[in-house]
């Protein structure tokens, strides 16, 4: 598993710093992280694509899902089959997006492992055939941090505000559609208040405890994973306004 992790990501994340630092005019390790980020992010569209395409799919079924949840209560075998079928007739699949995760996090790992060896020369893996090892790293980007030490208290609260931001744009884009408003769900709406949602009250509490523990984190590590997260964050809120219309479109959502 450790052969696989450094061959698959490791060694090419580092190798892609390499390269980028090397190319970049005036060899800027900061510039080559953040190069090497958008790389990552680049060949990861597919894998988000398919995320936002379920989420939006779960999205579109919630009201049957509650009303499925309220019928069966009771029962929860009948629940897991009912949901199983609705699932299935409506072509959702909930666990396409949890792959987005599982590589994720590898990748989180690999970035940081890299940012801490890089400036190490005793743990270089090997370079490809035509990747040139520089004699040192200068660990300045642009005269104004050292993305090799940690605490840089500006960088991380940028990190906690972009992650702040990019929770509530996803919560938002992940609200269920409300049902018509029928004399019919006036009179049940009058008689029983709607019970606030599980998963809704989940991501409210996540929307400030995320971008807090993010904060910690990135105050805590190199400054090198601070412009991975902005990097990463400010990527992925523009892929949210860019896919989700596409999606959209081609699943015939206004």
């Amino acid at each position: 598993m450790g052969w696989l992790f450094n061959e698959l990501l490791y060694r090419p994340l580092f190798n892609s710093m390499v390269f980028f630092y090397n190319t970049i005019p005036g060899a800027n390790i900061g510039l080559a992280v953040i190069l090497t980020t958008l790389v990552v992010r680049i060949l990861m569209i597919p894998l988000y694509r398919a995320s936002i395409k379920s989420q939006r799919e779960m999205t579109i079924i919630q009201p049957i899902v509650k009303e499925l949840q309220t019928k069966y209560k009771d029962d929860r075998q009948k629940l897991s089959e009912e949901m199983l079928k609705a699932y299935k007739e409506h072509n959702v699949n909930p666990f396409a997006g949890i792959l987005l995760l599982f590589v994720q996090i590898p990748v989180l790992i690999a970035i940081y492992q890299v940012s801490l060896n890089i400036f190490k020369p005793e743990t270089y893996p090997a370079l490809y055939s035509f990747i040139t090892l520089p004699e040192n790293f200068d660990p300045n980007f642009f005269g104004l941090l050292n993305v090799a030490d940690a605490r840089n208290i500006i960088l991380a609260l940028i990190v906690g505000i972009s992650q702040y931001y990019q929770i509530k744009l996803i919560m938002k884009r992940n609200q269920p559609a409300k049902p018509k408003d029928t004399k019919k769900s006036k009179n049940k709406k009058s008689k029983q208040p709607e019970e606030p949602d599980f998963a809704t009250t989940l991501n409210k509490q996540m929307l400030f405890l995320m971008p807090i523990l993010v904060t910690i984190f990135a105050y805590s590590f190199p400054a090198a994973m601070s412009l991975y997260w902005i990097t990463t964050t400010l990527f992925t809120i523009g892929q949210e306004f860019i896919l989700i219309k596409q999606v959209d479109k081609a699943e015939g959502i206004k």
